[in-house]
């Protein structure tokens, strides 16, 4: 299960649509998501993920979309338009692409399931649009240990197709 910082649980939604930003990162110095939530009052809860795996991009873009949707299920979100810069997801998600890869039919297959959940929109958006997003991806994979006190980062075990928890850093 996926812990929420103390201000996430608090949060009582007064509209309905949330949004959530993801954004991926895969080099050689590790691999890691960055969320943005942003409640219906505008308020941004911002996550970084570092992962103790190997990850191709798009396999790391799923990744950021299936924590981020967990999160989203978690605290009991309905409505989210997500946001990102991948046209690949973006596409297989909304059944304009097909998959070719089995690494990426189970990532798609995991994210259908947790879609079902929500009333949702996807939109691919330029990566200028997202460097929230994007900076907390790069803290993530780029450090290890010590990032700032105001940012959740987590440490997915194993991919998320693996229904991997998630640990919080303290």
């Amino acid at each position: 299960m996926v812990s929420l910082p103390l201000e996430a649980q608090k949060i009582e939604p007064t509209t309905p649509v949330w949004s959530l930003y993801v954004d991926d990162s895969s080099n050689q110095q590790g691999c890691g998501a960055g969320l943005v939530f942003t409640t219906p009052d505008k308020v941004a809860m911002e996550y970084a993920f570092r992962f103790k795996f190997k990850a191709s991009n798009n396999e790391a873009e799923y990744e950021a979309l299936i924590v981020g949707l967990r999160l989203a299920k978690n605290i009991g979100v309905k409505l989210i338009d997500i946001f990102s810069d991948s046209q690949l997801v973006v596409n297989q998600v909304t059944n304009n692409f097909d998959v070719k890869d089995s690494s990426i039919a189970t990532y798609l297959a995991q994210t259908q399931l947790l879609l079902k959940h929500f009333h949702y929109q996807i939109t691919q958006i330029p990566l200028a649009v997202k460097s929230h997003a994007d900076a907390l991806v790069h803290l993530a994979s780029a450090m290890e240990d010590k990032i700032g006190r105001k940012i959740q980062v987590g440490l997915l075990a194993a991919p998320s197709t693996m229904a991997a928890e998630i640990e919080h850093n303290k």
